[in-house]
């Protein structure tokens, strides 16, 4: 292998691994009962189990929520569904509130960009509300 050669597998491997880096993570928790930290790193997160305190690190694509009875807190989620029940959930920054489940509480800090989130509430007696 010449120099020239080796000098263009090292540049193809370093952008393949810059790519690789900038690739979101996907996340399911799907057990129940976990204390857990996890980052994001702009990819998605899902919750299924039940009873789990989780806290998400990072900005999150999508953050869904299956699971009951979670307390969640997220740093930054641009697109946030809720369709379990007797959910927690504190989110720093969001742009968009989906929610089907019902008795879930909602708290958000800041919209994306400096607007509200877009809210859509279809489920019952949740309560979705910015942090004052």
């Amino acid at each position: 292998m010449n120099l020239r050669t080796a000098w263009l597998v090292v540049a193809a491997c370093v952008l393949l691994a810059a790519g690789a880096r900038s690739q979101g993570k996907d996340v399911t928790i799907s057990d129940d009962d976990q204390t857990t930290i996890v980052d994001c790193n702009a990819g998605t997160a899902t919750v299924s189990g039940d009873d789990n305190k989780v806290t998400i690190k990072g900005d999150c694509r999508a953050l869904t929520v299956r699971g009951d009875d979670n307390v969640i807190t997220a740093a930054t989620v641009n697109e946030l569904s809720i369709s379990g029940d007797d959910n927690t959930l504190t989110v720093d920054n969001v742009a968009r509130i989906n929610v089907t489940g019902d008795d879930n509480s909602i708290t958000w800090k800041l919209g994306v960009g400096g607007k509200r989130p877009e809210i859509s509430d279809q489920g019952d007696d949740n309560k979705i509300r910015e942090a004052k």
